[in-house]
């Protein structure tokens, strides 16, 4: 189970650098899949050196799967830093710090089971950890936005090529959400059905919206509706129904298309596609959990604790995660300016060095 896990989060991986690739400064593609690796690298690199001295004890079938979500998160951490024209020194030192100080910690207290498993309280279900790899990395995202950079010419991606990437993609979901599971038994079965219907709903969330918006439906926007469903399903696969996985893929699809085109257009950045399809529909299939899980939700039980956790933890994820990317750019962004300015002589220098020669 850990083996199919692990390499279904791969196949998540190869086939988010493939969708994604519009997003991404135009390169060569061996250049580009090199550095995408090389991202995700510090993310699994970062779990595997700091988990074992965080918790020296801990011993977990998932140890190895949540390397491998690692990689997912910093590789979509990373997307607007590549986006913004930074060098790979910059992008890498980016994902290997965010994922030293966010990923990691926030991975742990998802995953490990231990008491308090969250601090003040807070105590939101968390299945295939949405809030880690989904709020946290769209999080980054949004704040390396809001730090502002250069809008490049992104590479392209054929219509082909963007199917076979949807399909690997959500097959390699559905299999992962089904392994966290780490048991067969009959839960599985609805863990993929939920998935199903949760990625259908929210296919139909994005396109209504955008068919009422701009009268307009491409296969980017398919795309992002089916990526937007399956993870509003993350955090609570398990925990749906056929009915409340449709209702959650569709609020949560059109959440993040009202979000998303409104950024975009005024923008002219294709990124605010990772904010709006991980950030915003990851945030609403958690919070929407709290009110819709079967016999524990708000709808079923009339209790706030649930749905309060998980607004809780997503605020409290999102905003740390902010915050962290923001302050990593501008220490980034200063050390850069600082390296140029010792490797660029003066221009005193550049007309006296003959001279002196």
């Amino acid at each position: 189970m850990s083996a199919s896990s692990i390499l279904a989060i791969l196949l998540v991986l190869v086939s988010l650098a493939v969708v994604d690739a519009r997003m991404l400064p135009a390169a060569p593609w061996a250049r580009s899949v090199l550095l995408s690796l090389s991202c995700a690298a510090t993310g699994m690199v970062s779990w595997l050196l700091l988990a074992p001295v965080v918790l020296p004890d801990v011993v977990t079938p998932l140890f190895l799967p949540i390397a491998a979500l690692g990689g997912v998160a910093s590789y979509l951490a990373t997307i607007a830093v590549r986006a913004n024209g930074y060098g790979i020194v910059i992008t890498l030192l980016f994902g290997a710090s965010w994922s030293l100080l966010v990923y990691v910690p926030t991975a742990i207290r998802t995953f490990v089971p231990f008491e308090p498993s969250w601090s003040l309280g807070i105590n939101p279900i968390d299945h295939g950890g949405s809030l880690p790899v989904n709020v946290a990395a769209g999080a980054a995202v949004l704040g390396v936005l809001l730090c502002g950079g250069p809008r490049l010419r992104t590479a392209s991606v054929s219509r082909i090529t963007g199917m076979v990437g949807m399909i690997g993609l959500s097959v390699g979901w559905l299999v992962w959400l089904a392994g966290a599971e780490f048991a067969v038994d009959d839960t599985i079965g609805a863990i993929v059905a939920n998935g199903v219907i949760g990625a259908g709903g929210g296919v139909v969330g994005w396109l209504c919206v955008q068919r009422i918006r701009h009268r307009s439906v491409t296969l980017n926007s398919v795309a992002a509706g089916l990526i937007s469903g399956l993870v509003a399903m993350t955090a609570g696969a398990p925990l749906f129904t056929p009915v409340s996985a449709a209702a959650a893929g569709i609020m949560a699809g059109g959440a993040a298309c009202i979000f998303t085109i409104q950024r975009v257009s005024s923008s002219r950045r294709q990124q605010w596609f990772v904010v709006g399809t991980h950030l915003i529909a990851g945030g609403a299939g958690a919070v929407l959990l709290g009110l819709l899980a079967s016999n524990i939700g708000f709808i079923f039980t009339g209790s706030v604790t649930l749905i309060g956790n998980q607004v809780a933890g997503t605020v409290v994820v999102a905003g740390y995660s902010l915050a962290v990317s923001v302050l990593l750019m501008m220490i980034l962004r200063l050390a850069s300016r600082a390296v140029t300015a010792l490797r660029v002589p003066s221009k005193h220098d550049r007309t006296d060095s003959p001279a002196r020669a």
